[in-house]
């Protein structure tokens, strides 16, 4: 069966591509040139500045209200049925789940070595100080919530689309969500200055809802009892939550990366190191709205 998309389909991907083109340069000027690579504060408020936080609010506001006028064309269908592509995006997923969750673990257990020289309060106070407690949480979390995409990409490739059964594992990656945002609000923080944290919080924010959204379709979550109205208007936030979510993951992570890998590392702060699950998420939440876009035309013409 021949899949078409026409533009009105595409239009929330075309966006994403063109905030990225202009967001990921802007940010890589802005740690070369006025990012405080100490404090992670810009040290002036430039005209980049001001460019990024309109072309991001621009993607953001089309990505979620294109995807809402258009919710009641937006067909519930299975996500993803016998899918090769699905189970490899799933297993990058979890991959870059266990990289970014031993990292953390290891962060974890490095806090209690910092706490040996600190006057004034006990390890346990220290670590419990500096986030450790919410950050092994998280790191435990991102390797069940791994385990997870582990098990429904397999399931998937092998043919089985209903995750119905899996509920609570499918409510993981949320609650992991949830503990990487607690542990943010652990930092010092200034939205205005500190632009790493601000483009965390909402990537953390809409890849949450993002999530629940699609544990609901997939796992049907509260939907079986309330029917098709409610899924039909959960379905459109897989859209309007998961596109604007992959472009703040990849808007973290690819300047990073660039600055990595061309030896300028110099300017990333020790507390936004480069995180590879962002990009794992963005491959993730990108080839499911892409599918849910194939679901869509493959119910039409059934």
């Amino acid at each position: 069966m021949k899949l078409k998309f026409n533009f009105k389909e595409m239009m929330p991907l075309v966006i994403a591509l063109a905030v990225l083109v202009i967001a990921v340069p802007v940010r890589v000027a802005q740690y070369l040139t006025i990012i405080d690579a100490k404090t992670g504060f810009f040290n002036e408020i430039n005209f980049s500045v001001v460019l990024l936080y309109v072309v991001l609010g621009a993607g953001l506001v089309l990505g979620l209200v294109i995807p809402f006028l258009r919710h009641k064309t937006l067909k519930p269908a299975p996500l993803a049925t016998k899918s090769v592509g699905f189970t490899v995006v799933s297993l990058i997923m979890a991959i870059t789940l266990i990289i970014d969750s031993a990292i953390q673990l290891m962060n974890y257990f490095d806090m209690f070595t910092a706490a040996t020289g600190y006057i004034g309060k006990s390890v346990s106070e220290y670590v419990a100080m500096q986030g450790g407690t919410i950050l092994m949480l998280q790191a435990i979390i991102g390797a069940l919530s791994a385990i997870y995409f582990f098990v429904s990409g397999v399931t998937i490739g092998l043919g089985n689309s209903d995750s119905s059964k899996y509920k609570v594992f499918a409510l993981l990656p949320t609650v992991w969500c949830i503990f990487k945002l607690l542990y943010r609000f652990k930092r010092t923080i200034s939205f205005v200055n500190v632009s790493d944290l601000l483009l965390e919080l909402f990537c953390i924010v809409f890849s949450m809802m993002f999530l629940f959204a699609l544990a609901q379709v997939n796992s049907k979550i509260d939907i079986k009892e309330k029917g098709d109205d409610l899924m039909q208007s959960v379905y459109w936030k897989i859209f309007g939550y998961g596109i604007p979510a992959a472009v703040f993951a990849l808007v973290c992570f690819l300047p990073r990366f660039i600055l990595l890998v061309t030896g300028n590392s110099d300017h990333i702060n020790s507390q936004y190191n480069v995180n590879v699950s962002d990009l794992g998420f963005a491959v993730f939440a990108i080839y499911t709205c892409i599918s849910a876009l194939k679901a869509k035309e493959t119910a039409i013409e059934e």
